[in-house]
């Protein structure tokens, strides 16, 4: 119910007045305060108003509660009160002084006006300006009539009101210039403790949920711009926050758009501030050398209209942000990688900040995210912030200037008077070098021109110097002052002079860098730009360079680029600590990076395809896993192994998508088939994806590609290195892992196109329908899966559900792996990055120049403070945010020196609002200009000839002289005027995507006229093409093709600042009913435009709609005083210099198609024809036209005519005539000028081969070799083969047996059939290892899951016990923790007392239970039991199911296992529980059913517990038997103590450890096992070679640190596989040098033989070396081949590393179930304990067993 609203009087506003400042405002800002009313009443009465005033005044004092005094200051806003109230009363103020209102009260009530005004116009900017102004004015005559009866206003006051004029005058000048348009920020108006706003030094850089979510509008304060600031720490945080809220407001906007549009299809909604990318999904980590990148999936479907080539979308740096949950939680990340064919996939790789990483814990890798993009290059303004928090008040260097703002500019503290100054090399070409040092150090003993340089009389004459005034100047500036501001407006040589003082102030170095060595820093704001300069200080400095930034396009200056000096330094001179450490820490990244980027390589190829069975087994119940497998149709199971090969069909067949399995096996082996040969050339080689054909169409400059250019340092390229590597790995993976892959390449599916059984539109929707299901995030839920008995029961749906389920953990399996070593890989990474920053600056300091880009400034910033440099310079100023400068400068700095034009481009900003409203695109360098501090203006132009230049003065500049050069220029060709500007009146067009315009109008008059001008003669890259907005820029490129426009400059006109040409062609694109001229009205912009050119301007546009604009009408003045406007432009024919015409359109140079005019050419020839082309005016002699016209030349006796064009060259005559081969006799028909002799008969030669078959080559070739035919063999096993007929013969010539490869099919030891071959598993040779899983029942009755054909060992699953207070947490190996409780077990008959894992003292109950099932009928089971589910009336076939045979009596009680859910009835299960076991073997109890044990049931605790508890103490004796038989194997075993004698020694102590697991047993025998093999490896080496030796070495180092750091069986898989290869490794290079003996002594016979196998030999070495690029199926074959040759070639040869069965070091069998037995004694012993003989007894007390 609404509140009745209370009037506000004098008692009321009394009582608040007494109220806390906090209370006032929640009072005022309550429903029903009677404020409002209060406020908007038309007459109140004159004593109340005061005590209104300071009702608020007390309510705006308070510093809390700020979204309540926000709400109570609106309705001070809106109401009648501020319009016309408190205007009247301030007016009146002046005339109130009676007794009544005593002076006191007056000056009261100002104080109160003040503060009531700051908070409103601080609050609401943009809605009160107008108000408070009015209010401010009156008040102000006011003070002045008080002021002059003598009243004195106070301090406190006076300050105040200041602060609120100046604020009131930045806003009238923003709302004049129409920019103030909302309240969007809180300006601030006082100090920070007065606000209570938090101290920007605390602010996080990054953005966090209270910016994004937050109603409070931010405080903010404008950079000043036309007076000092306050101090240093305003100057600072002003920056900080206008910086900050730069990048985090797009952000903020946008979320709350979203959160907005929540309930709307935001598919179809557009953005202004963000740019949106649904279903996003994390897939896997990429190890670089900056730390851990991600690459993240994006859906594509809605992003198909996009060109990514030119798109500003996922720019290098941008800042990103993913939610799942609405933006309630955020993870933030900038672009680590921009590849533009990935993009159109898909893909981007992306840095998370540290805080969201650590975050990436709790993401599953199913979660799928929305992600929105900023624009912003976060990169820059985070090291930025970083910096202006870092900058402590007392260290801002030359805040005289900066922050005071004062006009006297005193002399660097370096000068020491000035004296030993040289001006000698402003006076020389070239600076003269000495060996001592790059540059030379000029001696002032032998210089004349030694003396002061602060006189500026003693100083040579412009002459002498060769500068003009303004120049010398500028020089004159920069050499004497602390601070330097030199404007060069266009082509005044800006660049020129700041070379001449980079020149003078090296020559001069023993003055400013007199005893410790400091490099001057250059920042430049593009790399353009810095290149420019730095190659011309290479010119005077041919070393002492350095460069960073982004990637540079000049040859010369990549030398001298960081990652470039980088690479050449030498380590060794770094102190041996720093050497040390690099070597420990580069080790451990590269085995951790190893783990994790195989283990993502898993993860990422997971998803793209339905995984083996046999990599999911581990999560899939065990009760399943066997139907699974055992239920496989039968006539496909005998294919599951085919030589040695997995088959895919028993997930695919259970999925029911089987009938894609052929085409899924032949991709993925073509897949791996294409992998091979890549990495026989390398991994480096191997494109990220197929290059497309080359585009016909210009190349031009696209923004995004220059500003990716920008952001791109020159050290970047890791990154694409590591995802070319990743992308071959995921490949790799995908092959081992993968049973299908929906997305197979097409090419593919059409070579297995015969072996389809259903049409291709139903393969094509099954597969559809599989990646639907593969990309779907809904699992079934566990339990539901526990209750699933049957597999093959399942419907499709449920199945795909179930497959995720087991997918889901698979990869929360590997996500967890990976998380594990990410932490460690990053805090090595970091501490790699401050060693490589100690290498850098070592470097940094020992150059001379130091060149950067604002952007590499901002990377490097912490390594440039380090330098210290004592000298800036600081190229394009005004183009850089002032912060981006500040924080490049160190407290050391002594001499700052800024060149650029203010007058030209800006520097840019993200929010619009705060580069105008808040001056923050105002820079360093035009703010101190705007603060009259001294600078120096170049008035002379090198560039433009006197036309052009006149449309810049005085209309931009007030003054520019024309240097004599420009008065030198030819006129252009082909026109009557060198400056024409060509108007019209067609409309433009919007273009959707980023926001731009295009005019199609312009762009096709543009392009004809740029044609034109190059028919005129002129080079294409004398041509620059600029427009003012990329939708154009697409639009030209699109309609000018390569072949006639290679070599002319498409720019955008923001992008050609500080470069020209000799013609440049301008189009404006804006031409719109409404007049909207966009940023052609900003004076920067329009100054570039009309500044690029040298010898010609032409430019098109709606010069009516620009008139509308004032510089725009001035300029248009001066073209229309000239006749340099107009609406068509005069072309003139050179050759015909009468014929000219007009052209307003493209159309119009249809009249001059060559560029001439309509006239012929008819120039003739050398060839006698005449020249066909119209008249032309470029290739005057012809020289390049190709005569078209038949040749008329005669080319052999038979009076044949040349065939061809007369341009080209005649040859030999080649009609065909009709001629007798000698050499057969045969007539062919043969070319004129070819003789019969020469020429090969084609007819089928009839000879017969030595095999019987005919020669299938032609008459006159060569007879074949190796004949093609196929025969049948008989071979030596009794099987026949169809084989080549040369095969065949090279196998009987050499004596040689035919492989047989039919399948071997014997029955191996443990059952299952061979996999391997008739070759292979004969001749001795052993059969290959059972790749069965080997299913016996372990000692905990889990299945083993190891291979057949290894030991079985420790189980690795984790423990299903469980009692009433808990399960067991533990693994299966590791003995339980006993439960400490009270047994909880017992019903109302009998309870048990003793604690919980102790044998119950009860007997089971055995009453019958009383309690009623939910179908309403009596319980079957008994009393203290779980109630079975079935019932006997409802389940009646199910419950007297006969088993013990008592089932169907009436009174029969049973009971149900939890484990299985199988019933028994209660006395026949008693008895199968009861039962002693007829072998004393140790072992849980089965269901007789399923034989699932029996682990859980009240009624059996007793039993189960007691079987519990003999199995914890086998587990005992298991471990301490291995940890017995390892120590006695080490101390009789010397490999190891002989070569890692250390290592030796930690093993026997680790042994020596009580309470040792079988797990870690199990770990330290696996070390020790690897071990033994590298002494065994390292003691062969001294056989080797040295290069062998080496090799060999350095890997065994890798592999004993790893194997040293590995705490489980996951950190030791990856060593003990790189030592298994290893083996191989040193086996092959011995055989090699076997090889190479032979070699020497063999026949020639024998040598193509030998030669055949050193090479295969010598190309697995390779692939071993590398061990990414040998699968575990290649390293196979690899041992197989090597066993074959030295059976054949080497019987006696030994390698005993690779003896497996020597290096089986534990009794591995006594972990199976019926290994272990216990006597009637209870004494527990194994089987190998209990061999008495013929008979087994216990050893402990001899009773037979």
């Amino acid at each position: 119910r609404p509140m009745s609203e209370r009037r506000l009087d004098h008692k009321a506003l009394n009582e608040i007045l007494l109220m806390e400042s906090s209370m006032v405002v929640m009072k005022l800002a309550s429903p029903g305060s009677g404020l409002k009313t209060l406020l908007n009443e038309s007459e109140l009465e004159s004593s109340l108003i005061p005590l209104i005033l300071e009702v608020l005044y007390k309510a705006c004092s308070c510093k809390i509660n700020r979204e309540n005094l926000q709400h109570m200051l609106g309705e001070v806003k809106d109401a009648r009160f501020l319009k016309i109230t408190l205007p009247v009363y301030a007016m009146n103020l002046s005339q109130d002084v009676t007794e009544e209102m005593s002076m006191q009260k007056i000056l009261d009530s100002i104080k109160h006006i003040v503060a009531l005004l700051l908070q409103l116009i601080s609050v609401f900017p943009s809605s009160c300006v107008v108000e408070v102004s009015l209010v401010v004015t009156l008040m102000q005559s006011a003070i002045n009539f008080l002021l002059s009866t003598g009243v004195t206003v106070p301090e406190e006051a006076e300050n105040s009101l200041k602060n609120l004029h100046s604020i009131i005058q930045h806003l009238q000048e923003k709302k004049r210039e129409g920019t103030l348009r909302s309240d969007n920020y809180t300006y601030i108006t006082g100090t920070q403790e007065e606000l209570n706003i938090e101290n920007f030094r605390m602010m996080p850089i990054f953005p966090t949920y209270e910016d994004i979510h937050s109603t409070q509008k931010p405080f903010m304060r404008p950079n000043i711009i036309n007076t000092k600031y306050a101090d240093t720490d305003t100057y600072l945080d002003t920056h900080f926050r206008l910086l900050r809220e730069d990048f985090i407001r797009p952000l903020r906007d946008g979320i709350s758009q979203l959160k907005f549009e929540e309930k709307r299809d935001i598919r179809k909604r557009k953005f202004d501030d963000i740019r949106i990318y649904f279903n996003t999904h994390i897939i896997a980590p990429l190890c670089t050398r900056d730390g851990i990148l991600y690459r993240v999936t994006f859906e594509v479907k809605m992003l198909k209209s996009v060109q990514w080539e030119s798109s500003k979308r996922l720019l290098y740096g941008a800042l990103v942000c993913l939610s799942k949950d609405n933006f309630e939680t955020m993870l933030f990340a900038t672009v680590a990688n921009r590849n533009v064919k990935e993009l159109q996939v898909g893909i981007v790789t992306l840095n998370f900040t540290e805080e969201s990483r650590l975050m990436l814990a709790d993401v599953k890798a199913i979660d799928s995210f929305l992600m929105i993009e900023t624009s912003a290059y976060f990169e820059a303004y985070r090291h930025v912030l970083e910096g202006l928090k870092e900058i402590a008040n007392n260290e801002l260097p030359l805040q005289r200037y900066i922050v005071h703002c004062e006009t006297d500019v005193s002399t660097p503290q370096y000068m020491m008077g000035g004296q030993g100054y040289s001006l000698e090399p402003l006076m020389k070409i070239k600076l003269p070098t000495r060996s001592a040092s790059p540059f030379f150090q000029l001696n002032p003993s032998r210089t004349p021109l030694n003396f002061n340089v602060l006189n500026f009389e003693s100083w040579p004459s412009k002459v002498d110097l060769k500068l003009d005034d303004s120049q010398l100047r500028a020089i004159q500036m920069a050499l004497t002052k602390e601070l330097v501001i030199i404007q060069g407006p266009p082509g005044t040589g800006k660049t020129f002079v700041g070379l001449k003082i980079m020149k003078t102030l090296l020559a001069n170095s023993h003055i400013w860098q007199p005893a410790v060595k400091c490099p001057i820093l250059v920042v430049c704001y593009t790399n353009h730009a810095l290149d420019q300069f730095l190659e011309g200080i290479h010119k005077f400095l041919p070393s002492g360079l350095v460069r960073l930034g982004g990637r540079s396009n000049s040859e010369v200056m990549k030398e001298f680029s960081l990652s470039n000096l980088r690479r050449s330094m030498i380590r060794r001179n770094l102190p041996g600590y720093l050497r040390a450490m690099y070597a420990e820490l580069s080790q451990t990244r590269e085995l951790t990076e190893k783990k994790i980027q195989e283990q993502a390589a898993r993860l990422e190829g997971s998803l793209k395809g339905v995984l083996h069975e046999d990599i999911l087994k581990k999560y899939i119940a065990p009760h399943n896993l066997i139907p699974l497998l055992l239920n496989f149709p039968p006539q496909e199971s005998k294919d599951y192994y085919i030589s040695g090969k997995k088959s895919n069909k028993i997930m695919l067949e259970w999925l029911g998508i089987a009938v894609l399995s052929q085409v899924s096996t032949q991709t993925v082996a073509n897949r791996g088939r294409k992998k091979a040969k890549a990495s026989e050339l390398g991994a480096e080689e191997v494109p990220l994806f197929e290059e497309e054909a080359e585009d016909s169409l210009i190349k031009v400059a696209e923004e995004a590609e220059l500003l990716q250019a920008e952001r791109m340092m020159d050290d970047d390229d890791d990154v694409q290195k590591q995802i070319k590597n990743a992308l071959l790995r995921v490949a790799k993976a995908e092959k081992e892992i993968l049973a299908f892959v929906p997305d197979a390449p097409e090419e593919d599916e059409e070579e297995d196109q015969g072996e389809w059984e259903i049409s291709s539109d139903m393969k094509k929707k099954l597969q559809k329908l599989v990646k639907q299901e593969l990309q779907k995030t809904d699992y079934m839920d566990e339990e539901a899966a526990k209750q699933i008995t049957d597999l093959w029961n399942l419907d499709f749906q449920q199945r795909w559900q179930l497959y995720r389920l087991w997918r889901f953990k698979y990869l929360t399996n590997i996500r967890h792996q990976i998380l594990s070593y990410e932490n460690e890989y990053q805090m090595v990474v970091n501490r790699l990055a401050e060693l490589r920053n100690q290498e850098d600056l070592t470097l940094l300091k020992a150059a001379h120049v130091i060149g950067v880009t604002t952007t590499g400034a901002a990377k490097y910033r912490k390594v440039l403070q380090d330098i210290r440099a004592k000298i800036v310079i600081v190229e394009e100023a005004a183009e850089v945010l002032e912060a981006h400068v500040v924080t490049t400068l160190s407290s050391a700095c002594e001499h700052l020196i800024l060149i650029g034009d203010h007058q030209q481009l800006r520097p840019s900003a993200t929010v619009y609002e705060l580069a105008r409203n808040f001056n923050l695109e105002i820079s360093l360098f035009e703010r101190l200009v705007r603060n009259d501090i001294q600078y120096v203006r170049l008035d002379y132009q090198h560039r433009m000839r006197p036309e052009i230049a006149e449309l810049l003065t005085p209309h931009i500049y007030d003054k520019l002289e024309n240097h004599e050069s420009v008065l030198l220029y030819d006129n252009i060709q082909g026109v009557t005027s060198n400056l024409y500007f060509v108007e019209h009146e067609e409309l433009e067009e919007n273009i959707e995507e980023g926001r731009s315009h295009q005019n199609i109008h312009e762009a096709a008059f543009v392009k004809s006229l740029c044609y034109y001008f190059i028919c005129q003669g002129y080079n294409p890259s004398q041509i620059t093409v600029l427009t003012t907005y990329t939708g154009q820029l697409h639009c030209l490129r699109r309609i000018m093709p390569r072949s006639q426009f290679e070599g002319v400059r498409v720019c955008v006109v923001d992008k050609y600042q500080g470069e020209e040409n000799d013609i440049i062609i301008i189009s404006l694109v804006r031409s719109n009913p409404q007049g909207t001229v966009g940023f052609l009205q900003i004076p920067n912009r329009v100054c570039v435009a009309l500044s690029r050119a040298r010898k010609g301007l032409f430019c098109i546009g709606n010069m009516q709609m620009l008139s509308r604009v004032p510089l725009w009408s001035r300029i248009v003045h001066t073209l229309q005083n000239n006749n340099r406007i107009g609406k068509a432009l005069m072309l003139r024919c050179q050759n015909h210099p009468k014929n000219v015409c007009f052209a307003s359109k493209a159309e119009d140079f249809k009249r001059v198609p060559e560029g001439g005019c309509l006239e012929r050419c008819e120039y003739r020839l050398d060839c006698g024809h005449v020249c066909t082309k119209l008249c032309h005016p470029y290739d005057p002699m012809h020289k390049k036209f190709s005569c078209e016209k038949p040749c008329q030349k005669i080319l052999c006796q038979d009076e044949h005519k040349c065939p061809k064009l007369c341009y080209e060259p005649c040859g030999s005559c080649q009609v065909i005539v009709t001629k007798v081969i000698p050499k057969c006799g045969h007539t062919q028909q043969v070319p004129c000028s070819v003789s019969p002799e020469e020429f090969s008969c084609q007819i089928p030669c009839p000879k017969v081969l030595s095999c019987g078959h005919k020669c299938v080559r032609g008459c006159g070739n060569v007879c074949t070799k190796k004949c093609p035919e196929r025969e049948v063999v008989d071979l030596k096993c009794g099987h026949r083969c169809k084989t080549l007929c040369y095969v065949k013969q090279e196998a009987e010539s050499k004596g040689k047996e035919m492989m047989c490869y039919v399948n071997c099919e014997t029955e191996l030891e443990c059952g299952h059939i061979c996999s391997g071959t008739c070759s292979k598993c004969s001749e001795g040779n052993p059969h290959i290892p059972c790749a069965n899983q080997c299913r016996h029942r372990l000692l905990c009755s889990h299945q083993c899951s190891e291979l057949c054909s290894r030991d079985c060992s420790y189980c690795p699953l984790h423990c299903k016990n469980k009692c009433p207070h808990g399960a067991c947490t533990r693994m299966c190996s590791e003995p339980c923790v006993p439960c400490m409780q009270p047994c909880m077990l017992g019903c109302k008959h009998s309870k048990c007392k003793k604690l919980c894992f102790e044998p119950c003292d009860r007997d089971p109950c055995n009453e019958f239970c009383k309690k009623v099932l939910r179908c309403s009928h009596a319980c079957i089971g008994l009393c203290g039991e779980v109630c079975p589910t079935k019932c006997r009336v409802c389940n009646v076939e199910e419950v007297e199911e006969i088993f013990f045979g008592t089932e169907a009596h009436p009174n029969a009680r049973f009971i149900q296992l939890q484990d299985c859910q199988h019933i028994f009835e209660v006395t026949g299960f008693d008895s199968w529980m009861k039962a002693e076991e007829s072998d004393d073997v140790i072992k849980l109890k089965l269901c007789p059913k399923c034989s699932t044990p029996v682990r859980n049931s009240r009624r059996y605790s007793s039993i189960i517990k007691q079987t519990l508890a003999d199995i914890e103490k086998v587990k005992r004796k298991i471990a301490d038997r291995w940890a017995s038989q390892l120590s006695e194997w080490l101390s009789e075993n010397s490999t190891i103590s002989c070569h890692f004698p250390l290592t030796s020694k930690r093993l026997e102590t680790s042994l020596e450890k009580e309470d040792l697991c079988m797990h870690e047993v199990a770990l330290i025998r696996d070390k020790v096992t690897n071990f033994s093999k590298l002494a065994e490896i390292k003691s062969q080496l001294k056989q080797m070679s040295l290069v062998s030796e080496k090799s060999l070495d350095s890997e065994i180092k890798i592999c004993n640190m790893m194997l040293e750091r590995a705490k489980n069986q996951e950190d030791i898989s990856y060593p003990c596989k790189r030592i298994s290869n290893l083996a191989l490794l040193a086996e092959a290079y011995a055989i090699s040098q076997e090889c190479d003996v032979l070699a020497a002594c063999c026949s020639d016979d024998e040598f193509d033989d030998r030669f055949r196998l050193r090479k295969k030999l010598s190309l697995g070495i390779q692939q071993l070396q590398s061990s990414t690029q040998m699968s575990e199926e290649e390293t196979g074959e690899f041992r197989y081949f090597l066993d074959r040759l030295k059976r054949k070639r080497f019987p006696g040869f030994q390698f005993p590393c690779l003896n497996e069965t020597q290096h089986s070091l534990l009794s591995s069998g006594i972990v199976k179930e019926g290994q272990w037995y216990k006597c009637s004694n209870g004494h527990i012993c194994s089987i190998l304990e209990c061999n008495n003989g013929t008979k087994e007894a216990c050893p402990e007390c001899k009773v037979i067993i």
